[in-house]
């Protein structure tokens, strides 16, 4: 008889998870949630990132669970920087039980305004600001790393999804083999007094990108999921800094506040274990209930 306490159907320990910008913002706070319940990590993240320093941490607090990090550097906008990750990761290990393809970036116009009280002269001078290379950055790193890492990945979520566990079933019955996709609840709003514009478009093709590859995957059931986070302190979010455009929206939404670690990683924990062994191709807005209320930034 399946046991249906807590612990059996979210249990991540011994599973060996990678996470892409995984030293700061909603990717450490995915980090720390699968170490401290028992996970190995490896942590890619660019080489200006203070990796060794999040590395220490993150082995710290795994000590009592048994989790442990281990970090590299990669440049997602790269197809080759991630081929080289991906075949350090392979050196190491036999399967992938987990992906979280997180990294991303935001490119604002240099010639910032508020578009809902801008002049025709004042919007269209913001919006043309925007250099091309911007959006291309953005989707490169947004959109397209998330295939390029799904793709490099594959035989190793698959031997995991395969795998034959000590019940008597495959990995993938235990949630093994799974793609988590970080978009934003970007995607699914319209008003904006700041303009997100290549931001929310590359995440709105984010959430579309999830169907195709969980579609593109499914004879091997290698689940690919998303999550879109609303408000969540990170360098993007700089939730309690001072002039932040966002401090005044936290009374449009239904739960009063921002995003926080125990939010993002009880998601994940649920999406990547046993417990959420049968959710595929779909993506969860956690959001506190903004999307509802509050359209947008305005």
């Amino acid at each position: 008889m399946s046991s249906l306490a807590a612990f059996d159907l979210f249990n991540v320990k011994g599973r060996v998870a990678v996470v892409t910008g995984g030293s700061s913002g909603i990717g450490l706070m995915i980090s720390k949630g699968l170490i401290q319940n028992g996970a190995k990590v490896y942590l890619a993240a660019l080489s200006s990132d203070p990796i060794d320093d999040v590395v220490s941490e993150l082995n710290r607090l795994g000590r009592d669970s048994g989790g442990s990090a281990e970090g590299f550097v990669c440049d997602v906008s790269s197809k080759k920087s991630i081929s080289q990750f991906a075949q350090k990761v392979s050196q190491k290990e036999q399967y992938l039980d987990i992906l979280i393809s997180n990294a991303g970036i935001r490119r604002d116009p240099p010639q910032a305004c508020n578009v809902l009280t801008a002049t025709l002269e004042e919007l269209q001078n913001s919006m043309w600001s925007i250099e091309e290379k911007d959006w291309e950055d953005t989707f490169r790193v947004n959109s397209t790393a998330h295939y390029f890492l799904s793709v490099a990945f594959l035989p190793l979520l698959v031997a995991a999804a395969e795998k034959q566990t000590s019940s008597g079933g495959k990995g993938r019955d235990e949630g093994r083999g799974v793609i988590v996709i970080t978009s934003s609840c970007a995607s699914m709003h319209n008003v904006t007094n700041v303009d997100l514009t290549s931001y929310a478009t590359s995440k709105a093709a984010t959430d579309h990108l999830v169907k195709l590859l969980a579609a593109k995957y499914n004879r091997f059931y290698v689940r690919v999921v998303g999550i879109n986070p609303g408000f969540v302190p990170s360098n993007m979010n700089p939730v309690g800094a001072e002039g932040n455009i966002f401090s005044s929206l936290f009374d449009k939404v239904p739960a009063k506040r921002a995003g926080a670690s125990e939010d993002m990683a009880g998601t994940i924990l649920y999406l990547v274990s046993k417990a959420g062994a049968y959710v595929d191709g779909v993506s969860l807005c956690v959001d506190g209930g903004r999307i509802l209320l509050a359209n947008g930034q305005e």
